[in-house]
């Protein structure tokens, strides 16, 4: 029993002496007291503004709170600013590009602070996708000579002002821009020459969604480099001069420019300075004996901005227009065009003979009669029997022996049946001398064909090609929802 009762004994006072070493050790680490943490901030929001982040904060209900410390950090450096204690917003300015981390603390007079609440946010700069997409007001310009043209887009609502400055005449005029003038004008012409050697500027001040600042954007400067071309006007370019990157200096060297088939729009034409003709359908050889149905085969899809240009290079540049059949403009819509008759094939072509020429198909099933395509005593042309797939035919001729090649004809059947959707559009034509190694014969990959019943087109070679092997690719078209086929007249190679 006495052993029991000094063991608990012992226990008692192990335990009394614990406690009172608890608080020491406690001590050492926390100094000379108990910890007490200053309250935190809540609520905060950052949003940006030009080139500054707007905070918002809530306080807490602490007497120890003695200042507030605001911090901002960006690419590892951080600066602050000290606020007087109540304040609850602030505006953090001259801001660069990037992400900050903004923080906000609580200050006691020692100099403690709170825990920090934190966000990120990124302020509105020159630099901004924003600010750099936000709308210039207008889609295109066009400089002809000492003239402007502008092609206005749509007018929108962050717009708060905007205005079109330029100098004339040694004075600075200012073309105030709204939404009346833009809807009205949408495609414009400047009333004055130009200065040389001035700049044309559009300035415009707006709004940007979660943006309270007013932004007064840098001036936007109309140069006389860097052209737009509509895709439509630089494939035009590469079939006929095989140009892929187009350059001041060729552009500057067009003075005469033919446009056979359907364009969007000749809006581009206002970027040749030195054009003298434009020829409208020249290379349209229409069966004469269904003009009437297909003398206006061509067609441009934005008439007006095509009308537009037209003017525009006829009294600017005094540019003549020369227009065959009925092709892209309304009859007697403008009264300077040149009107002509349906172009004659011209007579100083020398086709080779095709005599004992021979021919294959990639495709046996279908690709029956296509010798048809080169006789000159048969009438019939080549067109499989419709069939639910659709394909690709090449057809290989083999002349027998090396020849000089400057072009091919190809002429579309007479068709009255609901056939002519499938009059062939495109064709590839290659060259080969020993069936192995094939060059394309033109500029480009695929080339046009006037795809109306019994009409020819004449594909120039860009130089004479010596071959023995010849090879044209023509693909399916769709019939109706079920059925394909494709159809050729003739070919004559010269």
């Amino acid at each position: 029993m006495k052993l029991n009762r000094y063991l608990w004994s012992f226990f008692i006072l192990f335990i009394i002496g614990g406690c009172e070493n608890l608080e020491e050790t406690y001590s050492d680490y926390t100094g000379n007291g108990t910890i007490r943490y200053l309250g935190k901030c809540k609520d905060l929001s950052v949003s940006p503004g030009w080139q500054r982040l707007i905070v918002k904060w809530t306080n807490p209900v602490d007497p120890a709170i003695d200042k507030i410390k605001v911090s901002w950090t960006l690419d590892g450096v951080t600066r602050d600013s000290l606020l007087e204690k109540g304040t609850t917003e602030c505006s953090i300015r001259n801001l660069k590009n990037g992400t900050y981390e903004v923080s906000v603390q609580n200050v006691d007079k020692a100099g403690n602070c709170s825990l920090p609440v934190l966000d990120y946010k990124r302020p509105y700069t020159l630099e901004h996708e924003n600010i750099i997409s936000f709308t210039r007001l207008f889609d295109k310009h066009f400089w002809m000579k000492d003239r402007l043209v502008l092609f206005f887009g749509e007018w929108q609502k962050n717009i708060e002002t905007a205005s079109l400055n330029y100098y004339s005449g040694g004075e600075l005029k200012e073309q105030k821009l709204d939404s009346v003038f833009i809807t009205n004008n949408k495609y414009y012409l400047i009333p004055d020459k130009i200065d040389a050697e001035t700049k044309v500027v559009i300035n415009r001040s707006g709004r940007l969604a979660g943006c309270s600042d007013l932004i007064v954007f840098n001036p936007y400067e109309l140069t006389r480099e860097n052209k737009i071309y509509t895709p439509d006007f630089k494939q035009l370019l590469k079939e006929k001069y095989g140009q892929s990157e187009i350059t001041e200096t060729f552009i500057n060297s067009i003075t005469e420019l033919e446009i056979d088939y359907d364009m969007n729009s000749f809006e581009d034409i206002m970027n040749l300075p030195n054009l003298k003709t434009l020829i409208l359908g020249k290379n349209r050889y229409l069966n004469p004996e269904e003009l009437n149905l297909y003398e206006d085969a061509s067609q441009v899809s934005n008439l007006a901005s095509s009308i537009f240009a037209l003017n525009q290079v006829h009294e600017i540049l005094d540019a003549k227009i020369q227009r065959y059949n009925k092709h892209y403009i309304p009859e007697g819509e403008l009264s300077y065009i040149e009107n002509l008759a349906n172009p004659q094939i011209p007579d100083n072509l020398n086709y080779l003979n095709s005599a004992n020429w021979t021919y294959s198909c990639s495709n046996n099933e279908h690709g029956e009669g296509i010798k048809a395509l080169f006789d000159e005593n048969s009438t019939e042309g080549w067109q499989p029997t419709r069939h639910q797939t659709a394909l690709t035919y090449e057809i290989t001729v083999d002349m027998q022996a090396p020849r000089t090649i400057n072009g091919v004809q190809i002429t579309q059947q007479v068709i009255t049946s609901n056939y002519k959707k499938c009059i062939a559009q495109k064709i590839q034509i290659k060259t080969s001398m020993d069936q192995r190694n094939w060059q394309d014969a033109t500029y480009v990959i695929e080339n046009r064909l006037g795809n109306t019943s019994g009409e020819t087109t004449i594909i120039n070679f860009p130089i004479p090609q010596s071959a023995r092997y010849l090879k044209f690719t023509v693909s399916d078209l769709a019939y109706n929802s079920f059925y394909y086929t494709v159809s050729l007249g003739k070919i004559k190679v010269f």
